[in-house]
């Protein structure tokens, strides 16, 4: 099982239902914050031998490059693609090449792990903070969990909105994919306000 893990930094690919984990994985982590010499070449030549070592063991590889480069330039077909907190920060004009390229990078069957903040569970808690303002309470904790979440940093910001809605929307506007909503209170890096779906290629 070949997986492409986009901009999870050390977070490892979740399991998920039609994983086999005893199979042999190759995990290629693409982002910008590794300290690593690999380069997409050196990648896809050790894949290859990979692919035809009888005796195969799984393998992880760390790339430092841009995620839109490595999916405009690699010619591996992954059987597996995990987007965790980093499809918000794709700005909005972007998501329908996103997906293209996602969609050029997967084989038919495979499937999308995507885990985004969900936007619906977030207004929500500000709705209900408007109706229940009480500063003394912990609402510098509410805040920073607001804030963060709706916006994040100026370095590094949410440039687009995800619910379960909008998740069908854009990942099946083309065709390319059926998607499964897994979980809209999914439960990550201890916050349960991410909404956790699935995209398979057609």
């Amino acid at each position: 099982m070949k997986i492409l893990n986009i901009a999870g930094g050390k977070q490892e690919p979740l399991s998920l239902k039609v994983d086999n984990w005893l199979v042999p994985r190759y995990t290629v982590n693409v982002d910008t914050s590794y300290f690593s010499k690999t380069s997409p070449d050196i990648i896809e030549t050790d894949i290859k031998e990979w692919e035809l070592d009888g005796d195969r063991v799984s393998k992880t590889q760390y790339l430092n490059m841009d995620v839109f480069e490595y999916m405009e330039r690699t010619s591996i077909i992954f059987d597996r693609v995990t987007i965790y907190r980093f499809l918000e920060h794709v700005s909005f004009t972007q998501v329908g090449y996103f997906t293209y390229l996602v969609s050029t990078v997967i084989r038919k069957g495979g499937e999308v792990d995507v885990i985004v903040p969900n936007y619906e569970t977030l207004a929500q808690l500000l709705l209900l903070e408007i109706k229940t303002w009480d500063p003394d309470s912990s609402f510098e904790a509410h805040n920073t969990l607001l804030t963060t979440e709706l916006l994040n940093e100026p370095s590094c910001p949410h440039a687009s909105i995800w619910t379960a809605l909008r998740a069908n929307y854009f990942w099946q506007l083309e065709g390319r994919f059926g998607v499964e909503i897994l979980d809209q209170n999914f439960n990550f890096d201890g916050r349960s306000i991410y909404l956790r779906f699935s995209a398979k290629r057609l």
